[in-house]
């Protein structure tokens, strides 16, 4: 099947860290004047105001923020990138093992945007998260990183595939794609697995399961229980893509990219 309308629209005139990652990567601006002005603006403001700690206003949810904004721009782990892992692996090592955060408001669905995380118990959103950024940013042999991937994965294991509820699972299956050797594990396989069991046959999962982030998450993968439901959710997605390209109904540019993003990682688009 083929796409109905062309997906890149939504990001030609976009400044946001995935917009401008778009324009480099799938639109072939990256020696334009404009996207190199944009995209010097936008690192600039990624950068300021972090704490000497390599933190941002010491909170979890803004340096998850900041340092997924750096993952779509910079890419590359320089001083004040390893700096805000190390504090958020600290956070992650504070919160260990009940799974909480101190001194922190509850997370709400806006915390989330343009992020590729669900909402679900604060602890597996840290810990999903900082395995996640430590893992693209080639911070996975880390000490602490692979104590957390071995303990979540005995974890998943114990569970028959999940962490906790659906969007606690979302956010660490996350982390585990994205690791050279975890991406590979009985845990990982058993995620999908647990999956493939609540799709139904127009490619939908059940309603926490996050759909787009899902879509993203197994087509890291290329196990043939990802591939099975890929097959189902890239026909529903060429279904309800809407007219000017997008998908959903809110935040559609994200959306967008993470279904781009997919498509163009198992060769669909």
């Amino acid at each position: 099947m083929r796409l109905s309308y062309d997906p890149l629209s939504v990001f030609k005139s976009s400044r946001t860290p995935a917009g401008l990652y778009a324009r480099q990567k799938w639109l072939g601006e990256l020696n334009s004047s404009a996207w190199k002005s944009y995209f010097q603006h936008t690192v600039i403001e990624l950068f300021a105001e972090q704490s000497a700690n390599g933190s941002w206003d010491n909170s979890v949810v803004s340096t998850i923020k900041h340092l997924f904004g750096l993952h779509l721009t910079v890419r590359n782990c320089n001083e004040p990138v390893k700096r805000s892992l190390e504090w958020l692996i600290n956070q992650s090592e504070t919160a260990f093992p009940e799974k909480r955060i101190k001194s922190e408001k509850r997370l709400e669905s806006e915390d989330l945007l343009g992020l590729p995380f669900s909402k679900g118990c604060r602890g597996f959103f840290l810990y999903g998260a900082a395995l996640f950024l430590s893992s693209i940013f080639g911070m996975q042999e880390h000490t602490s990183v692979l104590k957390f991937y071995e303990w979540l994965d005995s974890l998943g294991i114990q569970n028959g595939g999940r962490w906790c509820g659906w969007s606690c699972s979302n956010n660490i299956l996350r982390a585990f794609v994205v690791h050279p050797e975890y991406s590979k594990s009985k845990s990982t396989i058993l995620m999908a697995k647990a999956l493939s069991r609540i799709q139904n046959p127009k490619g939908r999962w059940v309603r926490q399961v996050p759909f787009y982030q899902t879509v993203n998450a197994l087509a890291h993968l290329s196990s043939p229980e990802s591939e099975h439901q890929l097959e189902r959710a890239f026909k529903q997605l060429y279904n309800t893509q809407n007219c000017d390209g997008t998908w959903g109904h809110k935040d559609r540019e994200w959306n967008t990219f993470l279904v781009v993003h997919a498509l163009k990682n198992k060769g669909a688009f």
